[in-house]
């Protein structure tokens, strides 16, 4: 019996080391491992690796020119647009011949929000919190991410004082 418990025991612990090797020591399973908690949102995005995830995804299908140059007058605020860029993503990988387009996580439309937001304005404060809530429909977490306060949106908060080059910098709610 005791030598099951030392068996087990010693499994247990070498599978931990082999984790801990993983994550802890730089190499690409590491990386795929952390970027998948990531999206997921089992981890947090930096402010930094938020950003460049939001240029990365959002420049697949539009220019930056495109992004950077969105606002208010534009069209809704930047949660309703990444709400909707599910089902854009959705229709054009139905569409024949068009490259696939990786759907994106809760957390990648979160923090994507949030850095467009930081970097390029907020105008949820402009439009009624009952339609922004009506065109985000069942999307918990962008719903969740609405009802918590710009300055406490940790991506949002540390880029709400920066610009992207090219943009014209909307009010800030």
């Amino acid at each position: 019996m005791m030598k099951g418990f030392l068996i087990s025991g010693v499994v247990l612990g070498c599978l931990l080391i082999a984790a801990a090797g993983l994550v802890l020591v730089p190499n690409s399973l590491g990386q795929g491992l952390i970027g998948q908690a990531k999206a997921r949102g089992y981890l947090a995005y930096t402010p930094e690796e938020a950003t460049e995830l939001a240029y990365r995804r959002c420049t697949t299908c539009h220019s930056d020119e495109k992004i950077l140059l969105y606002c208010a007058r534009c069209g809704p605020p930047f949660i309703v647009v990444t709400h909707f860029m599910k089902k854009y993503v959705e229709v054009t990988n139905l569409q024949v011949g068009a490259k696939a387009v990786v759907q994106f996580t809760d957390a990648e439309l979160a923090a994507i929000t949030q850095v467009w937001n930081g970097l390029v304005g907020n105008w949820e404060d402009d439009w009624p919190a009952r339609d922004i809530k009506k065109l985000l429909g069942r999307d918990k977490a962008l719903i969740r991410l609405f009802d918590t306060p710009p300055n406490q949106r940790p991506i949002e908060a540390v880029l709400k004082h920066k610009t992207a080059p090219g943009s014209y910098k909307e009010i800030q709610g």
